[in-house]
């Protein structure tokens, strides 16, 4: 990735070593998003289109063959969390700023 914000030397967030996965930091909320859709952009479209699919077959079919409404709202519902628990999730390719910040246990009360 070559839109990451150089960390200035001497600087907290520069002497810590956040991504040791390789990740880059990106201070800009813009750059960010960028970065999200470029890397995750095939998946989210074609889970919308899987899941958007899914609702229209299963509106179809249960007003095809008189189901109740509410049967046709389970299974649409059940669809679609089947399909999120079989596909991975959405990856972050960067790291944030506000990572670097927090403690490594989590958020403080």
């Amino acid at each position: 990735m070559s839109e990451t914000e150089p960390l200035q030397p001497g600087t907290e967030r520069a002497d810590t070593d956040p991504a040791d996965d390789g990740r880059p930091v990106l201070e800009s909320r813009r750059r960010r998003l960028g970065a999200y859709l470029r890397h995750n952009g095939e998946r989210i479209c074609r889970d919308t289109i899987v899941l958007a699919s899914w609702a229209l077959v299963m509106t179809i079919w249960m007003q095809g063959f008189g189901v109740p409404r509410w049967l046709c709202y389970l299974a649409t519902f059940v669809g679609v969390v089947g399909y999120t628990q079989v596909t991975s999730p959405w990856v972050r390719p960067y790291v944030s700023p506000d990572d670097l910040e927090s403690p490594p246990g989590g958020r403080g009360l």
